[in-house]
């Protein structure tokens, strides 16, 4: 009987388990909470730091959070020719990034907001979907 009774209990903490595993979208949101807490924030060159990122699952799209100074914390700086040529740079890169191929497969939007650090003003959003930077 004390072996019937053990049995149960480790069939009943196998099948326990098996219920808990995490989807990619909770694996991708963890990911992003212990990057976060891990590398930011991070200057990535005089100008940008990366205050955060962050996984929204519900919409499935991957946010990164900057904050520019100096040079580029000037709001008038961000004309639609600019913009355009950052979209551009943002998009080629995004395209090529191996360390995002496994988010890119699953068809997730990311997203880039700059704000400044002076004013705390957005001033650019640039978002990308798998129609973007998919295979063409």
């Amino acid at each position: 009987m004390n072996r019937k009774l053990l049995f149960l209990i480790i069939a009943s903490l196998f099948v326990c388990n098996a219920c808990k595993r995490e989807t990619k979208d909770e694996k991708f949101q963890r990911d992003f909470e212990q990057f976060t807490q891990k590398e930011c924030p991070k200057f990535i060159d005089p100008c940008t730091r990366l205050d955060s990122a962050c996984y929204d699952s519900e919409s499935r799209t991957l946010n990164y959070y900057y904050s520019v100074q100096d040079l580029l914390d000037d709001e008038e700086l961000y004309t639609e020719d600019l913009i355009e040529s950052f979209h551009d740079n943002m998009l080629k890169e995004l395209k090529g990034s191996i360390p995002l191929k496994g988010y890119k497969d699953e068809g997730i939007t990311f997203c880039y907001i700059y704000r400044s650090m002076t004013t705390g003003k957005q001033l650019l959003e640039l978002s990308f979907t798998k129609e973007d930077y998919g295979n063409r």
